[in-house]
């Protein structure tokens, strides 16, 4: 089935490319979104737009100036989006991170010059299989990203991020001045969605060899845990989808259970992998 663009998505990068063609011609080979849209599960409201521009040489200071301004166009006519994506020369299409020079990243509604634009497996992975070119000339993938290089990108991740998140959490859960009343309920809810079902998409990466949306991620979590944490993974899913439905009274209580949901994902993960080898 092909993906359907939505609606929002469509308008933001058709601006974006118009305003590039108009301040940097000549330069831009193609564009391609990824990400939540390529996989059929944009949330508006709730997704990034992840892009890549594909350009045919070496982007200058006063080319990064100007591609600012076309970012500049983009949220000044569609305003509340979070786009998000890079700049990168299409002889880097494919390259591992180590092998491709810092690029021009668009981030948090700024452009950075020396980002590094997101440019791993799983985005190599997705823009292959999945990724829609929604402005210029369609994109050879003649690089191969096996399976052993996702899952190694993917556990290292884990084990290095997400396990921040998780210290950080436990942390607070035991710090001294920790109460009912002064648990930061938005920043909690964030917490739940972003480590609940960004956990869960490694937890399905490494085990099914393939890349799910973060929704995807919460159902194959449902699937696959223990009934004891459903309601935490239909709680991250319910804030995700932004619908107003919460699974618990106590948000002590929630802390904890995220902080052993993740420990669990964490020690699950890691072993799966060992004894697969």
């Amino acid at each position: 089935m092909a993906t359907i663009i939505p609606e929002v998505v469509d308008k933001s990068m058709r601006k974006l490319c118009e305003s590039l063609q108009f301040r940097i011609p000549d330069t831009v080979v193609s564009v391609y979104v990824y990400g939540s849209t390529a996989l059929n599960a944009f949330i508006e409201g709730s997704s990034d737009i992840d892009f890549l521009v594909f350009v045919n040489r070496t982007l200058t200071p006063s080319d990064i100036r100007l591609i600012s301004e076309a970012h500049k166009d983009v949220e000044q006519t569609l305003s509340g989006l979070d786009i998000m994506g890079a700049y990168i020369r299409q002889e880097d299409l494919g390259k591992s991170v180590g092998e491709i020079p810092l690029v021009p990243t668009y981030f948090d509604k700024k452009i950075q010059s020396d980002g590094n634009g997101d440019l791993n497996p799983v985005t190599w992975w997705i823009l292959k299989r999945y990724g829609i070119c929604v402005y210029g000339q369609q994109m050879s993938f003649n690089y191969e990203i096996s399976s052993n290089e996702l899952i190694k990108y993917v556990i290292n991740n884990m084990n290095s991020y997400w396990i921040g998140w998780i210290d950080r959490l436990e942390k607070n859960l035991n710090s001294t001045g920790m109460t009912e009343h002064s648990v930061p309920l938005e920043q909690l809810d964030f917490a739940v969605e972003w480590c609940t079902l960004g956990m869960l998409r490694q937890f399905y990466t490494i085990r099914e060899h393939e890349v799910t949306s973060k929704i995807g991620a919460g159902e194959y979590g449902l699937t696959q845990l223990p009934e004891r944490w459903h309601g935490l993974i239909r709680e991250a899913i319910a804030i995700k989808r932004r619908e107003k439905s919460r699974e618990y009274a106590s948000q002590l209580k929630r802390l904890n259970d995220l902080v052993e949901l993740l420990r669990l994902i964490h020690t699950e993960s890691n072993l799966f992998l060992q004894k697969l080898n």
